[in-house]
Formats: structure tokens, sequence, C-alpha cells
């Protein structure tokens, strides 16, 4: 079996992403191309800015960059972070994204300050928040 790798990337959304449509229509696709991939996830979104966390083979964590980097709805894409893995972080979800409620967009907020200086605290978070979405879903 092919190593595992996990990579992780900061981006800035050049689309309005308030709309509950816009949201799901990029949650959609991503879900169906990481499923197709065997890639697994997570996704953070604030105040204008995207945290990817991606988890799977190095060649399919290869094509999904080239197709961020290609996608018009991403820019100034920063890769924070790219590691081999033992096992997934994620490995329920093709893509996860935690509900957005008042109770979440702090943490949410805090995700995205994280993700920079300190990805893996940024990770650690955003586990957290998926974990108990699962919980209370």
């Amino acid at each position: 079996m092919p190593a595992l790798e996990q990579l992780a990337y900061i981006s800035r959304s050049e689309v309005e992403m308030e709309s509950l449509q816009a949201v799901a229509e990029l949650l959609a696709a991503s879900q169906r191309n990481n499923w197709r991939d065997q890639i697994t996830g997570a996704l953070a979104y604030s105040d204008g800015r995207f945290f990817q966390v991606v988890e799977g083979r190095s060649d399919a964590i290869d094509r999904l960059m080239r197709r961020v980097q290609a996608d018009p709805r991403h820019s100034d894409i920063s890769v924070v972070l790219r590691r081999p893995l033992e096992s997934r972080v994620f490995p329920d979800w093709a893509m996860a994204v935690p509900r957005v409620s008042p109770d979440a967009a702090p943490l949410m907020a805090e995700i995205l300050e994280l993700a920079e200086d300190n990805p893996l605290g940024a990770i650690t978070t955003l586990k957290h928040l998926t974990d108990v979405d699962a919980i209370h879903s």
C-alpha cells in the first residue's frame, strides 16, 4: 500500500462564501473528487479564508493541489504542512466541514489564526470540531 501523506494549506476565497448554496456546491465537489481519489480531510472557513487538511497517497495529493491551484475560487495558496502519516486523522470524512454556528465561529477563526504558525494546532482544533459535530449530528 502506498505511503500516506497529510497536507495542509491556507487560501483566500475569491467568491462570496456566505451563501449556503456556495458552501454546499464547494463541499459537494470536494467530497466527490476526494472520494474518487481516496482523499480524506477537513475544511475550515473564516473571514474569506480557507484552511484545508487533506490525507492520501502522494500522487493523489499532488493532483488535488493542481486542481486547487487552477480553481478560480482560490488565491494566495500557501502550503503550511506536508508530512508522512502512519494513519489518517480524518479517516471517515471525504471532506469534513464543522457545522457553522455561533458557537463554532470563534473556533473557526482560531483555526485560521493558528494555521500559518502552528498548523498541527490548527489541525487538532479542526479535528475536535469535526468530532463534536459527529457526536451531535
